[in-house]
């Protein structure tokens, strides 16, 4: 089969019909359409390279309907990042290194990579918390520096497998959220105990410690700020939306996965900082955001969207949590901004039509 120069193929991790987002996807087919591109779903393990076809869905007459596809010119990578992430990526890396399929933009590979990436930026450095990978012997030497640390797996999402550690009267006090996201507390009363939790709660998954950053609303809720930068049908970046993320109090994260909130981000600084502090936290989000996405695409290479994470401690300071290169869009459905909710769908497809236009000339 020949390529349609037209096509976005929509790679995901399927199982059988079963895949998350279908309303996030069933609104980019609809959108695509009347940008007179083909979009479908695929898993990149059901990709035969030989016929160059691929057996994906297509939402056509009210339904996801299943069909065998030429490979899509151009690909919007949605594949999630985690312990299964092994058995698609060398299908994945295959298509990467096929010559006529275009990526939109390329997964970010995890934490730690991405930290080493924004450690080089004068700008971004400042913001970004000490980051060390986890070794008994580093959260022994976060703790002893600061007295409390977070540990996070580096592929991690949805808040899952996230845990704060507290020195407490020669022991440690643990709480955060399990591989079942679930939160859960433990209280070792024997310094001796915290390396054997260690090695059960990480089960031999890489994990990153930083120290534990006061990012909490004076009643002790968790929050954080999600900004949506997507590139637009220019090819630019842009500033989709941003929302505040609140959490349970009894957790540490603020994910809406573990139960969170969100919230519009102008009214929440309003209600917890003066005006001068909301003046400069404000600027400061919108500083660190614009230079992110920019100086990551020099070192990681072509992007389409970012999930930006950004934190404020209780003194008022801005810092960069976390980067998803596959962000989900539910806080602008939750905080009722339409115009962002718009945006966050039809920008992929608006930068698609951009590159196909750039890559064959107009058509």
């Amino acid at each position: 089969m020949t390529v349609n120069r037209r096509t976005l193929g929509i790679m995901t991790r399927c199982q059988g019909s079963h895949f998350i987002d279908k309303g996030y996807y069933k609104k980019l087919t609809l959108f695509g359409r009347k940008q007179g591109i083909r979009v479908f779903v695929f898993s990149p393990r059901r990709v035969n390279f030989t016929s160059r076809t691929v057996a994906g869905y297509e939402y056509r007459n009210g339904a996801w309907q299943s069909d065998t596809f030429p490979l899509p010119a151009f690909v919007y990578d949605r594949c999630f990042v985690g312990p299964a992430y092994r058995n698609y990526k060398p299908f994945v890396d295959k298509l990467q290194n096929d010559r006529n399929i275009t990526f939109l933009g390329h997964g970010l590979s995890g934490k730690w990579q991405v930290h080493q990436m924004l450690i080089h930026s004068p700008i971004l450095a400042p913001a970004l918390p000490p980051t060390e990978l986890l070794t008994y012997s580093t959260l022994q030497a976060t703790l002893d520096q600061y007295g409390s640390a977070i540990i996070k797996p580096m592929a991690g999402t949805h808040g899952i497998g996230v845990a704060r550690i507290t020195e407490r009267r020669g022991g440690y006090d643990i709480s955060g959220r399990n591989k079942e996201n679930q939160p859960f507390r433990r209280v070792l009363k024997e310094p001796g105990g915290l390396k054997s939790f260690i090695t059960t709660f990480t089960a031999g998954r890489k994990f990153l410690v930083q120290p534990y950053l006061d990012l909490h609303t004076p009643d002790g809720s968790p929050f954080d700020v999600r900004v949506l930068v997507q590139k637009n049908g220019k090819g630019e970046w842009e500033t989709t939306g941003k929302a505040v993320r609140i959490g349970d109090k009894r957790s540490v994260t603020s994910n809406l996965h573990g139960g969170g909130k969100a919230v519009p981000l102008t009214p929440f600084l309003a209600r917890h900082y003066k005006p001068a502090m909301r003046a400069r936290i404000e600027q400061s989000i919108d500083h660190l955001t614009a230079e992110l996405p920019r100086f990551l695409e020099k070192s990681h290479g072509r992007l389409v969207e970012l999930g930006i994470d950004v934190g404020i401690d209780t003194a008022g300071n801005v810092w960069i949590i976390e980067v998803n290169s596959r962000p989900g869009r539910t806080v602008f459905t939750m905080i009722n901004d339409p115009k962002a909710r718009l945006h966050s769908i039809a920008q992929p497809v608006r930068y698609a039509h951009y590159l196909m236009k750039e890559r064959v000339g107009g058509y």
